[in-house]
């Protein structure tokens, strides 16, 4: 029965005394190795635990920054051991919304994920509009529907005269649900306050395609750099990512493949992507540079680390040159996929070319219209034999 000291890198529970952390890292390149985070003992931040036994059973409570809170809490177990009232504390009663927030933003595996700075930002539609001050208790189903109403009412910052997407409401909180979810396997709350979390209804069927003089005119006044991204996506249905962390390693213009590792795809399998002529037509223009192994570099020649304002502010103004409405960037990926399957591949082949699991997301993206439809055949039976209708 004492205090323990979480260490800040790998989140293990180190006795009090103890100078260098005995626990494992459990992310990165030295994931499974020894941590050896030094001068625990002396580390401002600590976060205290306590440790005991009760009924036969180790138990362990996370308290929190305070020493002085987790003693109190310490000699109120054992105290209320020895008199044999002790029940085990409710976390949900002490810990608030915000401390999840803080907490889950400041674990190192989040940290070092693409996604992180997006997690901030829906973190912070939460805060906004759910009081992160309040218990974890105290998180109900009301709140969370009044939260979906609120945040579609709200203009998106995007995109003009219209409002926050269903997708963008649902994906919060499903970051939510996630943090709530982590944060019990860890132990910092007892359970999780909502179990049935508010349906969204999303109308996540892609409607755009380019015809081919509109993709024309867009070609045309796109800057040379922007040009070369936008014929990869068009002419290989490739994600955004995947396109501008492209490396020439990955390109073998011999075979007419890009094979990507599985930490450069979003389903993270390794995946073969079809060059078709016009995009390694592309690539004879496309120069090495000594400093970068990059194929796309941005305007002043500089890896491009991700989509960025001035990515997405040069992309509009292309848009707007071309005389383009509603179209976004990943259209281009919905165009491909619409183009693949109407000139007849197999959807097993598309499913591979642009990485997607399931023929349901190819279905999303693949645009039936009434072109299509004028090549709906049925072939005719034969005429009824007159005994069928003795």
């Amino acid at each position: 029965m004492g205090l323990l000291v979480e260490c800040p890198v790998c989140q293990y529970t180190n006795s009090e005394s103890s100078r260098i952390c005995k626990g494992k890292l459990r992310s990165g390149e030295k994931k499974g190795q020894p941590c050896r985070f030094p001068n625990l003992k002396k580390y401002p931040g600590k976060v205290y635990w306590i440790d005991y036994k009760h009924h036969g059973k180790r138990k362990r409570e996370r308290i929190g920054s305070s020493r002085v809170a987790a003693e109190a809490r310490l000699r109120e177990v054992r105290k209320s051991i020895v008199e044999g009232k002790h029940i085990f504390r409710n976390k949900n009663t002490t810990i608030t919304l915000g401390e999840v927030f803080d907490w889950f933003l400041a674990l190192p595996e989040i940290q070092e994920l693409d996604s992180y700075r997006r997690f901030q930002s829906q973190i912070k539609a939460l805060r906004r509009l759910i009081d992160p001050g309040q218990l974890i208790r105290d998180l109900n189903v009301r709140q969370l529907e009044k939260y979906i109403r609120e945040r579609l009412n709200e203009p998106s910052p995007s995109k003009p005269y219209q409002n926050i997407a269903p997708k963008t409401v649902k994906e919060e909180l499903n970051l939510l649900r996630n943090m709530m979810n982590r944060a019990l396997r860890f132990e910092l709350i007892s359970s999780v306050p909502i179990k049935h979390y508010p349906i969204i209804k999303i109308d996540n069927v892609r409607k755009r395609v380019f015809e081919v003089e509109e993709f024309g005119r867009l070609i045309s006044v796109c800057p040379l750099w922007l040009r070369r991204i936008v014929l990869m996506a068009w002419g290989t249905g490739m994600r955004q990512n995947e396109i501008i962390q492209l490396e020439f390693r990955e390109v073998d213009l011999s075979y007419g493949f890009v094979r990507l590792g599985a930490s450069k795809t979003k389903t993270n399998e390794a995946r073969s992507v079809r060059l078709l002529p016009e995009v390694l037509e592309m690539f004879k223009d496309i120069p090495r540079q000594i400093h970068s192994p990059r194929v796309f570099l941005s305007a002043t020649q500089k890896p491009i680390q991700k989509w960025d304002g001035r990515c997405a502010k040069a992309w509009k103004k292309a848009l707007k040159d071309a005389g383009i409405k509603d179209a976004t960037f990943h259209d281009l990926r919905h165009d491909f996929v619409t183009r693949a399957m109407r000139s007849g591949n197999s959807s097993h082949v598309v499913m591979k070319q642009v990485g997607h699991k399931t023929e349901s997301m190819l279905r999303r993206y693949h645009l039936v219209d009434e072109q299509d439809l004028l090549e709906l055949h049925i072939d005719q039976p034969r005429s009824p034999s007159k005994k069928n209708f003795a």
